[in-house]
């Protein structure tokens, strides 16, 4: 009678002991529930090719991720024409729940992407997988587009302050976000950037108290799409008026 009743207990403690180890961070949904992260994330070395794919036809390329994001904050793609680490442009800030984005490049040259999956609720916390290359268009068949020449940024500045003014194509937008810095450097500034501004409006203009009357400044403008695709214009120095 003993034995029967050992047994079973040493079974449940190893079971439990088995889910402790295969035990996942979790996020909570809107509803409340409990979700694990997925697994993958946990790695040190992630393979990109495991994570997610990118296909190319002309100016539109395809990224398509094999994993469940669900349970993570969001997702937002990276790139850059290098494969390098820096200067990793945002062209798209998706739900977790998407499984897939078509990005419209604006040259016919190759390009690598990067997928950085947002836990938990802070927004600097995130795992960047990649890079994955997508071939050139060799043969031009692309209509290629440079979006972020539609967005009209200037800035012009007295001692203290700086006229900031806006106009992009009439559009529905997601979210319209103005940045500044003292620092031009892309990378650098890339996370240190102040926000001074966030907006709907496709047209505007606003006065920014400057930090400091005798440092120089920079502007950025990223903008929102309802699709989740990103379109940034910067750095716009601050010029002082002529007028």
């Amino acid at each position: 009678m003993k034995t029967k009743i050992i047994i079973p207990l040493m079974a449940f403690a190893l079971l439990l002991s088995a889910c402790g180890r295969n035990e996942q961070p979790a996020r909570k949904t809107t509803s409340g529930k409990n979700m694990a992260l997925p697994a993958i994330l946990t790695q040190s070395d992630i393979n990109p090719g495991d994570v997610f794919s990118v296909s190319r036809s002309g100016e539109r390329v395809t990224i398509r991720w094999k994993v469940d994001f669900s349970a993570c904050r969001d997702i937002r793609i990276q790139r850059n024409q290098t494969g390098g680490a820096k200067n990793r442009q945002e062209v798209a800030s998706l739900p977790a729940s998407s499984k897939e984005f078509v990005d419209s490049v604006p040259e016919a040259g190759a390009y690598w992407y990067w997928l950085s999956v947002g836990i938990g609720e802070n927004k600097n916390k995130s795992k960047v997988i990649g890079p994955i290359r997508a071939k050139a268009d060799a043969g031009r068949t692309g209509k290629y587009i440079d979006a972020s020449k539609n967005i009209s940024l200037i800035v012009q500045r007295t001692k203290s302050s700086a006229v900031v003014a806006w106009d992009l194509p009439e559009a529905e937008y997601k979210n319209i976000v103005i940045k500044r810095n003292p620092s031009p450097d892309f990378q650098q500034t890339r996370n240190q950037r102040t926000t001074i501004h966030r907006t709907l409006e496709w047209q505007g203009d606003l006065t920014d108290t400057l930090p400091d009357p005798n440092a120089d400044y920079w502007y950025w403008i990223d903008v929102t799409k309802k699709d989740g695709a990103v379109i940034s214009k910067g750095p716009i120095k601050a010029v002082f008026s002529t007028k």
